[in-house]
């Protein structure tokens, strides 16, 4: 099996990195576990071959971003792609800022944005939003689990950020943010995240803004972690060392069950095992190998998906 945490380039599109993935590994068999968008940079994890087989298991980890929110001024894409379609000249304060934060936390649904991936009817809403055809999205589950403001100045600023015991910040010797060409000196808010997977930091800046009696749009972003694998761990994908794979049972925060030779036989053939677990699990063969991911029920383990090499 083969994981890769990447730090994907500012102006690359996801597959953009899966397509230079595939040309240093030789395969075709290359996927990515959360699309980050083209002015986005930060940890995207790829995995190969029979790893893809764990594609949906990490997407659903919850992920860290650092955003950078300008207020005043938004635009289509609700990012720095640009141009500005709207102003205002309400720009709120730091204070009101950091109260309108504990929201989030409460939040349960929200909208997509205009410009994504969804799918109405087969048809992708950012295809729609091209064609000046915008569809009407359903607000979708969403997860906050920390919203904190770290700075706010009177332009977008790339910082320096560095990991520490509680989530990435913003220090002076750090390594270098690289942000999107700006858009104006719109006074610019830099946000700490972590939420839950299908969750779109563009609305997050959007219903920020609106919150706050404004307009907002991202400046910037870094995911700074997908569940367990955080950014300094990320390869730059021009200098990808094939050799230096993630181990997946690292990359994994769901518990794990160690199996036995009989035990491992079963799980093979897809057969469930009576173990009292609940959620998912991570099954692990007698030679210290996942062979297996599966959901419990408190009663027995219900196999999800089985990896032969």
């Amino acid at each position: 099996m083969a994981l890769f945490a990447v730090n994907k380039p500012l102006g690359r599109t996801s597959h953009d990195v899966v397509d230079m993935a595939r040309k240093l590994l030789g395969t075709r068999r290359v996927g990515h576990t959360g699309t980050l968008d083209p002015l986005a940079t930060g940890v995207l994890i790829l995995a190969s071959d029979v790893s893809t087989k764990l594609v949906p298991f990490l997407s659903a980890e919850e992920k860290e971003y650092l955003a950078w929110v300008s207020f005043g001024a938004t635009t289509n894409t609700l990012d720095a792609e640009g141009p500005i379609v709207e102003e205002s000249s309400r720009r709120p304060t730091q204070r009101e800022i950091e109260a309108a934060l504990p929201a989030f936390l409460a939040l349960m649904e929200q909208t997509p944005p205009a410009y994504s991936a969804v799918k109405v009817g087969g048809i992708k809403a950012y295809e729609a939003a091209r064609k000046g055809q915008a569809l009407k999205l359903e607000a979708r589950p969403v997860k906050y689990h920390e919203v904190t403001l770290l700075a706010y100045d009177p332009a977008p600023i790339a910082y320096r950020i560095a990991h520490s015991a509680a989530g990435w910040q913003l220090s002076e010797r750090g390594r270098q943010v690289e942000l999107p060409r700006p858009l104006g000196a719109y006074p610019t808010a830099v946000i700490r995240l972590v939420v839950g997977p299908g969750t779109y930091i563009r609305s997050f800046a959007r219903d920020l803004g609106e919150q706050l009696g404004s307009k907002a749009f991202l400046s910037g972003l870094v995911r700074t972690r997908v569940g367990r694998i955080g950014l300094e761990q990320a390869q730059e994908i021009d200098r990808l060392d094939v050799n230096k794979t993630l181990d997946e049972l690292e990359a994994l925060s769901c518990p794990s069950v160690e199996l036995s030779h009989t035990e491992t036989k079963r799980v093979m053939e897809g057969v469930p095992l009576p173990i009292p677990a609940k959620g998912l699990v991570a099954l692990v063969g007698p030679k210290g190998r996942l062979v297996a991911m599966a959901e419990g029920d408190g009663f027995k383990l219900r196999i999800k998906r089985v990896f032969k090499e």
